[in-house]
């Protein structure tokens, strides 16, 4: 691959970070207000909820995004019209029956889940559910035709309208006696269906509106391919989740929801990383498969691979570096879990490896891969976390998720092996994961208390791990710089 395409790729994966990054940043600040607002139970419970979001989501999407990528690539514009067309309808069919079928069995749920005399929160988040996954395949066009400002713009768009909702109910409404207590976390999800629905409208109106008819046989095709994927992505999003729901059920700790609570305040820490991976997938995506249809050299995944492992250690070491400061993210009674933010640190850098070693088998067609990798996946999460839960709560639910993504990532190299060989530079990989583990342990037990002082020496340190990077791939910031059109 030219370093034109790999400045195209590093421009878009910017653009398209704001998507993810901005918004991630903004919700900091609703992470330090839930967390202050609601105490370790609520916030267990905010968890616990968006827990199921993430994995429904899943299913009412069935895998169709890098189907429709992939057939609205190989066609003509009439057909990329088609492909959108018949994968829009169908969401849009089976988001409302998941949304009526919801509204009607809410009693029914809510007392399943423990949440008897709150059936609204049923409702509302079946109609955040609803709409996101129905406007996916808007913002799937969005992306596909390269128009990753607009797609960005509405992403920033809806988070901030989703915080105004949270400032008004959570903080305006108790001053003028509006706050209705028993909804409490309610509030939270009002919020968000007021974010969702803001953006599905914005970017359906953006796209042209309503498409013309689809077609039964495309969509046929489209979920043929996309059905892997959807078992894929279900027990990937198991993988990424289950945890919360194994710590409700497994901790020895007294107060379940309260364990609930402090992990995911803790999570959110750490997933600055997941930034990083979610930026880099929205452009990588069409990319690659727009790559793969030149018949791209298999070097170009490795040099992608390595520096963007290289970029997410660096990550790594600057997030839990920057802890004395982020730690004041999350309200005080959480930070007795700041422990588990450097395993789940590690997890993230896995789960970005793995993403990239796994696009052999999306473009090879052999996406069934996906489903035996999560499937393995979801054997090693279930299995580690009933081993470790039980005696060691939320860190054991983090060591088994570490444990979940090198047994992907070992396993689903050595498998691609056999269809698409990638030149991947494990040596010097390797090398920079043991050079950023040692700065790392270096810079966390510096015995210094001035935290001015300590963040000071710990730049300096983040700053040599940068440079022994830079000797280890024998170039410059410069240079580097320069390759991929960064200015």
């Amino acid at each position: 691959m030219s370093n034109d395409a790999l400045r195209k790729l590093a421009g878009d994966s910017v653009i398209y970070g704001l998507s993810s990054v901005v918004p991630r940043l903004l919700n900091y600040f609703l992470v330090s207000l839930h967390t202050r607002v609601f105490g370790r139970v609520g916030y267990g419970e905010i968890t616990e909820l968006y827990a199921y979001v993430a994995i429904l989501l899943v299913v009412l999407t069935f895998g169709l995004e890098t189907g429709y990528f992939r057939y609205a690539s190989l066609g003509d514009d009439q057909g990329r019209k088609r492909t959108y067309a018949s994968v829009f309808w169908f969401l849009g069919g089976t988001s409302v029956s998941f949304f009526l079928l919801c509204f009607f069995n809410a009693l029914n749920i809510s007392q399943a889940l423990g949440y008897e005399g709150r059936e609204s929160f049923i409702v509302i988040l079946a109609g955040i559910i609803s709409l996101d996954a129905w406007s996916a395949i808007i913002f799937d066009k969005l992306r596909l035709a390269g128009r990753a400002v607009a797609f960005s713009g509405i992403k920033i768009l809806s988070v901030l309208i989703n915080i105004a909702g949270n400032l008004i109910f959570l903080l305006l409404f108790p001053k003028y006696g509006l706050y209705d207590k028993d909804f409490g976390v309610g509030y939270v999800l009002l919020s968000n269906l007021l974010g969702s629905a803001s953006a599905f409208v914005i970017a359906l109106v953006l796209t042209g509106g309503l498409p013309g008819r689809g077609r039964l046989r495309i969509l046929g095709e489209v979920f043929v391919f996309s059905f892997p994927l959807l078992l894929g992505g279900l027990g990937g999003v198991t993988n990424e989740f289950v945890d919360r729901f194994m710590i409700k059920w497994l901790t020895p700790a007294v107060d379940a929801m309260a364990e609930v609570g402090i992990y995911g305040a803790n999570v959110k820490i750490a997933v600055l990383m997941v930034l990083c991976v979610q930026m880099f997938k929205f452009a990588a995506e069409p990319f690659f498969f727009k790559e793969a249809g030149k018949r791209s050299d298999p070097r170009v995944y490795a040099t992608v691979t390595k520096w963007f492992t290289y970029f997410t250690l660096v990550m790594l070491v600057g997030i839990l570096f920057a802890l004395p400061v982020v730690q004041y993210f999350v309200g005080e009674e959480f930070r007795v879990g700041l422990g588990v933010v450097p395993v789940m640190l590690v997890a993230n850098v896995l789960y970005g490896l793995y993403f990239n070693v796994s696009f052999w088998y999306k473009i090879q067609n052999k996406t069934w891969y996906a489903v035996a990798f999560v499937l393995l996946g979801a054997i090693v999460t279930v299995s580690a976390n009933f081993a470790l839960t039980p005696r060691m709560s939320y860190y054991g639910a983090a060591w088994a998720r570490v444990a979940c993504y090198a047994v992907m990532v070992y396993v689903c190299v050595a498998v691609g092996r056999r269809y698409f060989r990638v030149p991947y530079e494990w040596g010097r990989m390797g090398l920079v994961a043991l050079a950023s583990l040692l700065v790392g342990a270096v810079g966390m037990v510096l015995p210094i208390e001035n935290v001015l002082a300590l963040l000071t020496i710990r730049f300096a340190l983040g700053m040599l791990l940068v440079a022994a990077i830079l000797k280890v791939e024998k170039t410059s910031l410069l240079k580097l710089l320069n390759r991929w059109n960064v200015k």
